[in-house]
């Protein structure tokens, strides 16, 4: 396709083209002029994602070509796009001025290429979640967000810890190798990834540079896996990306809790189940100031802690930010006005760092000081000078209000450098000689109108309008000819030209130079501007975390062996302004389980979620909503709830809840939290029923966690009779004239029947379907009641199920001895009949015995027996 375009086409698009094929797999960013175009394939992929119409070039040609593109200065956020869809992006750029080319095709080279883990402009990807990049060799995953530094790496071998940590934390990009590429495309948790082959596995060569305290210092000793990021990210972007990376912090599964693969899910910790943001645990308690610090509340939340000095450490500073309540209001203000400072920093790394960035550093640094000054922290103390030092260089030598370019002159304040006054200077007097030179030629040739201009490609020049064509000087000399005017040059305004752009040059270079100083400078303490940027965000987490206490009545709980939440609520559901939550009170000790039957829509899910959520609260350092709270220290917490399948991987709704209940069984203990909703649910009642029986069994007395377990199995209940670990518990219902009203109060005591009709009702099913089911369930109720047709399999002791099979067997004996054929048979003189006398007598009692056996099917039976027959094909 490339060659037969190359047939045919300009000299442009032969250039465009010749690039074009050294980077196939990428959407390449063509610089013409003021715009940045895309063609072909390029094109049709870019348009819709970007939302911008494609058009064509050369129309009147054969050989058209699909075209789309955008200004030269807003691509940042399409490029943002582009890489957030999965797409890799080239920058062609022109990489010299128009008036160096002779006029002729301007030379253009790809200056930078991205990659969706290597952001163009950090502010313009989600502030409220890391943009990771994601490695993985035999032993290790590793993740870096080349936005902020952040960089770390776990140790795992169960590939069902790979699959939660890449679950979890979403890496916008996966560097693998050729092979691991192979074997991944086959996995299908690796499908919905954008994998990038990176096989180098030398390191640039940065000899005699100096990066003390730079990452490479440690980089022997890191796993392969860091190694393959630390490579990459030089590859992409150049020894200025180590002034930004932390060194990899080592992280291990067993100094957070453990929790299964989809507890967040289960829990709509950071999305609900429709997939959106809105009313999740994350959005109920956000109330940081900054994206930074979100980021960080993130974070906490995603790896509780199961270390508990750590945990109290974090509590004390929530009680510190709630003593000092009116310093809290003073400290949120300040914060509010600091925006992304961790990617604010961050850009200076980057090649499209400019004047306005730098000035928003000097803004960051200014209101982050503000805030150790006022609460008298004086834990940073060379940090803070060096913020100091810096925030001043960059107020005293950038303009406030710099050019978005660099090389347009107007970005460095007088006084910065005499030699640079000098040229600013002359830079102005030119520009008054030139506006005193128009005026002068309007006077010589009684031409008013005269203007003199300048433009990229033809420099300075005299505009004249075609009327007044006579009587332009002899001595002026054409340069072009328009439509409408005529413009000209001359001697004069040629040596005025040579000393203006002369002076201009030098000036631009000079700011160009003075700019980049500035910037190593600045590069060179980024460790500790962004040791500053972090504690700020952590300091906006926990005053925050301290506002939501105040706001909603959080309290700190407390760490012991039982679990007692007096009065406990949920943190999503009591801020939603339509509902009066009614709050609970759960007690369990060690190793004990709660068993919670009633309808669906009382409150069952909920009382168990907000349980596993203020588990989560706590151990992730934030207080609880509830009157008071002692908790256990879990080290692994574990949900099993909803509904859902894996249809891609071939799973169906119950192959899923049984891997996932699998998972709980093989991993649970001593110290966890279990939650499970509706276990055994996916598949017929009596293997549901038998499942749930022994997977209840098995948690209870074999792994012995804390576990609270709701379920619509009733018979369910006798398990605590047998077990006095396990306890019931319902919630209130209230019946009235056959409506039921939720009481959402939780009883000790099991739920006396199901009340599923009742809700179907309420839900809103047709009248006719209700009372239809409602005859069917006493159909039901009734064979069950007499014909005693089932028996709990394993839910009662052997005594009380001799019992339940002998009582009715003696029953039966006593009405068959009250029967008044029975009577007649017993005394029946057989020997002193004849065969016929004998004979008719037994069809006699048959006759008996089918009409009242038919009579009791009238009884009993006859509305199940319609409902078969109403089932029939005819």
């Amino acid at each position: 396709m490339l060659k037969k375009l190359m047939e045919k086409t300009t000299p442009l698009m032969e250039q465009y083209l010749k690039i074009k094929k050294e980077h196939p797999d990428k959407i390449l960013l063509f610089r013409m002029g003021d715009f940045f175009e895309m063609f072909g394939k390029d094109a049709e992929k870019a348009a819709p994602i970007l939302n911008i119409a494609l058009t064509v070039r050369n129309k009147k040609s054969k050989v058209q070509t699909k075209m789309c593109g955008m200004p030269h200065h807003s691509i940042a956020s399409p490029i943002s796009k582009l890489l957030a869809a999965g797409f890799n992006v080239a920058i062609c750029d022109q990489i010299e001025p128009y008036e160096a080319s002779n006029k002729g095709l301007v030379k253009r080279a790809v200056t930078r290429i991205l990659s969706p883990g290597m952001v163009y402009d950090p502010e313009t990807i989600d502030q409220l979640k890391n943009n990771y990049m994601a490695a993985i060799d035999k032993n290790h995953i590793s993740f870096l967000d080349i936005s902020t530094g952040t960089a770390y790496y776990y140790q795992v071998k169960d590939k069902k810890d790979f699959f939660k940590l890449f679950n979890l934390l979403s890496p916008a990009e996966v560097i693998v190798t050729s092979s691991q590429k192979e074997k991944f495309l086959k996995s299908p948790i690796f499908q919905n990834y954008h994998l990038t082959v990176f096989d180098k596995k030398e390191i640039r060569d940065l000899t005699g540079r100096d990066f003390s305290n730079s990452i490479l210092e440690k980089y022997d000793l890191y796993p392969e896996s860091v190694k393959r990021l630390i490579r990459y990210a030089l590859f992409m972007q150049g020894e200025s990306v180590l002034n930004i990376l932390h060194s990899f912090e080592h992280k291990k599964l067993n100094q957070e809790m453990y929790y299964s693969t989809h507890l967040f899910h289960h829990l709509e910790v950071f999305k609900n189940y429709e997939g959106s943001h809105k009313d999740t645990l994350f959005s109920s308690i956000n109330r940081t100031k900054t994206p930074g610090g979100a980021r960080y509340l993130r974070k906490i939340l995603q790896t509780p802690l199961v270390n508990k000095k750590d945990i109290e450490e974090r509590w004390d500073q929530i009680d510190m930010w709630i003593s000092q309540k009116e310093k809290l209001e003073n400290i949120r203000n300040i914060l509010s006005c600091i925006g992304d400072g961790e990617r604010k920093l961050g850009k200076v790394v980057q090649p499209t760092c400019n004047g306005r960035d730098l000035l928003a550093i000097s803004e960051v640094l200014s209101y982050g000081l503000q805030i150790y000054e006022l609460m008298n922290d004086e834990s940073y103390l060379k940090e803070l000078e060096i913020a100091k030092n810096i925030k001043y260089n960059i107020e005293k030598t950038i303009k406030p209000s710099p050019p978005i370019l660099l090389k347009e002159g107007g970005l460095i304040n007088k006084g910065v450098n005499p030699q640079l006054d000098q040229w600013i200077e002359l830079s102005k007097n030119t520009q008054h000689l030139l506006l005193k030179m128009e005026k002068e030629e309007q006077m010589k040739t009684g031409i008013s109108s005269l203007k003199i201009r300048y433009n990229n490609i033809f420099g300075y020049y005299i505009e004249v309008r075609k009327t007044y064509s006579s009587k332009v000087p002899s001595h002026y000399i054409r340069k072009q000819t328009l439509v409408n005017v005529e413009r000209y040059t001359m001697e004069e305004l040629n040596v005025l030209e040579e000393k203006i752009l002369s002076a201009h040059s030098k000036q631009v270079e000079m700011e160009y130079q003075i700019f980049q100083d500035l910037k190593t400078e600045i590069l060179k303490q980024l460790p500790y501007l962004l040791k500053l940027a972090y504690d700020l965000s952590e300091k906006d987490v926990f005053s925050s975390l301290a506002f939501v206490a105040i706001e909603n009545k959080y309290i700190r709980p407390k760490f012991g062996l039982e679990l007692k939440i007096t009065n406990s609520r949920h943190p999503v559901l009591e801020q939603k302004s339509f509902l009066e939550f009614i709050p609970n009170t759960i007690h369990l000790k060690e190793s004990e389980s709660l068993i919670l039957t009633g309808p669906n829509m009382a409150g069952k899910s909920t009382i168990m979620r907000q349980v596993a959520l203020t588990v989560l609260l706590a151990q992730s350092g934030s207080f609880v909503p509830a009157d008071k709270a002692i908790l256990p220290l879990f080290h692994k917490m574990f949900t099993r709830i909803g509904a859902s399948d894996l249809l891609s991987q071939g799973l169906s709704t119950f192959m899923v809840e049984m891997q996932e209940t699998a998972e709980i069984l093989e991993k649970a203990d001593s110290k966890s939290l279990v939650i499970l909703d509706e276990i055994g649910r996916g598949t017929a009642t009596f293997d549901g029923m038998s499942l749930a029986q022994s997977i209840l069994e098995f948690l209870t007395l074999e792994k012995k966690p804390i576990l609270l377990s709701a379920t619509h199995y009733h018979e369910l209940t006798q398990l605590a009779k047998k077990h006095p670990v396990i306890h019931n518990g319902s919630m209130a219902i209230r019946e009235k004239e056959g409506q039921i009203y939720f009481l959402y109060t939780l009883l000790k005591e099991p739920a006396n029947k199901s009340y599923g009709i009742q809700v179907a009702k309420l839900a809103g099913l047709p009248a006719s379907v209700v009372n239809r089911a409602s005859g069917l369930l006493k159909s039901y109720e009734g064979i069950k009641k007499n014909k005693q047709k089932i028996d709990q399999m394993d839910l009662f002791t052997k005594e009380q199920k001799t019992e339940r099979v002998e009582k009715p067997q003696q029953n039966t004996q006593n009405k068959l001895k009250e029967s008044p054929i029975i009577k007649e048979l017993i005394q029946y003189p057989l020997f002193d009949k004849t065969p016929i006398e004998a004979m008719n007598q037994i069809q006699r009692w048959q006759k008996n015995l089918t009409n009242l056996e038919k009579n009791k099917m009238k009884e009993s039976g006859a509305e199940l027996k319609s409902s078969f027959l109403d089932f029939s094909i005819d």
